[in-house]
């Protein structure tokens, strides 16, 4: 199966200084914090990782570069595994109306504060509880 990477479109789109990232703080201390994925992850200071995950409508061409590649219409199922504040999802409700939504994520912290249109459709996993 070809490779196909539907987020480079974002992460291309901005600019970031990686030195900066890895000198500026200790790096084993910030993922110590990070890997808790709750309010300092998401929403707390860049060196925790996303520092501010806000809805700004960027998945949107993901959600369409993805419709477009997997032929997706109205009604499909579409499941989204570490969908975090449940934007893609979002975006796939406004594509592609009647799509049954299902989104999984191990923060509690970001499916709290998750968009309130897919919010019902979320639900919190983690590696353990799989089979």
């Amino acid at each position: 199966m070809a490779y196909v990477d539907f987020v480079g479109l974002l992460h291309k789109a901005t600019a970031r200084n990686y030195l900066e990232r890895v000198t500026l703080y200790d790096k084993a201390a910030c993922a110590e914090v990070a890997c808790r994925f709750d309010r300092d992850y998401w929403d707390g200071e860049r060196c925790y990782g996303y520092g501010g995950y806000r809805y700004d409508g960027r998945w949107r061409v993901v959600a369409e570069a993805m419709t477009r590649h997997y032929r997706l219409v109205p009604g499909m199922r579409i499941l989204d595994v570490g969908c975090g504040k449940g934007f893609l999802l979002y975006e796939f409700a406004k594509l592609l109306p009647g799509a049954e939504l299902a989104g999984v994520d191990v923060s509690e912290y970001a499916i709290a504060h998750a968009k309130d249109e897919v919010r019902a459709h979320l639900r919190l996993g983690s590696a353990t509880s799989l089979p």
